[in-house]
């Protein structure tokens, strides 16, 4: 596991932007600097042996459609909402009502592009190309490095940010 995800393999997701990613795989975003993130979370990733704090897959579709999602707020991607809501964004007041999942809350353009700005500026990304066993390399990769914006398959998830996600769905079904 230590030769995966190594430190000096992290690269801003800029420098992927004229990468071919038009495949599945996992991936893997850390954090430059946590002085960036709230006090909070900053104690909680302390606790930690990386600073890596999301691990994602992509399975159904290709790497570089669900960094889309997850790093460029194109369509419902959970990193990017559970990393809006660390850095103080919230969803349009209402914006969730009469839909049918309550969870995907999604924050104004103008938010959005200040998110993707943040993110540009204070993540790194690295990935592993894999054609089988996606899910279980995922779970294994989330066990392992513990990220703590993983809320599933991890013991460590944070709990400071299953507050703000709360937070932030109870505005937008306001």
């Amino acid at each position: 596991m230590d030769e995966i995800f190594k430190n000096e393999n992290f690269k801003s997701l800029r420098e992927f932007e004229n990468v071919n990613l038009d495949f599945f795989g996992v991936y893997a975003i850390k954090v430059k600097d946590i002085s960036v993130l709230p006090k909070k979370l900053n104690e909680e990733i302390e606790n930690q042996d990386s600073a890596i704090i999301y691990i994602g897959k992509a399975e159904r579709s290709s790497l570089k459609k669900r960094l889309k999602q997850e790093c460029r707020g194109k369509g419902h991607g959970t990193f990017f909402r559970a990393i809006g809501s660390l850095i103080g964004f919230r969803p349009p007041i209402g914006s969730l009502n009469g839909k049918s999942n309550s969870n995907n809350y999604k924050f104004s353009e103008s938010d959005s592009i200040k998110i993707v700005d943040w993110i540009n500026e204070n993540l790194l990304f690295d990935y592993l190309k894999a054609e089988k066993n996606i899910d279980f390399a995922e779970q294994d990769l989330i066990k392992h490095f513990q990220p703590i914006l993983n809320t599933t398959h991890n013991p460590k998830k944070s709990k400071y940010l299953a507050l703000l996600r709360k937070e932030c769905r109870d505005f937008a079904l306001e």
